[in-house]
């Protein structure tokens, strides 16, 4: 008779995945939120801005495809997504098992600049 193999376990590799997910969605968000913002004020290069910011949008678009195919293949599925005053959370299924994942709006920003300034191609300064 033959042992049923259980799915293995959520690995470090998978929690990263759904960091970068996070973080490529809230990155969308503020990026939209600036893009609102600057056809507002009158500036001299607002379209060029704008122009600039959409382009850098369509780059993270493309990266958080590649990430969702990978989750996908993983067997990772992000069911709720959940923002506080103090941070932001999200419920995911990984090949059968239930997980958490958080972070606190401090680290997300942090993380999120990193990640915008490589695609912004700027170095950023060692800590």
């Amino acid at each position: 008779m033959k042992a049923s193999l259980s799915p293995p376990a959520p690995s470090e590799e998978d929690g990263r995945l759904v960091k970068a997910y996070l973080l490529h969605v809230v990155l969308l968000d503020a990026l939209e939120q600036d893009v609102r913002l600057i056809g507002t004020v009158p500036l001299k290069m607002a379209q060029l801005y704008i122009r600039a910011l959409s382009s850098i949008q369509d780059q993270i678009m493309a990266s958080l495809t590649s990430i969702r195919r990978e989750m996908k293949a993983r067997g990772i599925r992000v069911y709720e997504e959940t923002r506080t005053a103090k941070g932001i959370e999200a419920s995911y299924l990984c090949r059968g098992y239930q997980r958490r994942f958080a972070m606190l709006w401090t680290y997300v920003q942090a993380e999120s600049g990193l990640v915008l300034s490589r695609y912004l191609g700027i170095r950023m300064p060692d800590a």
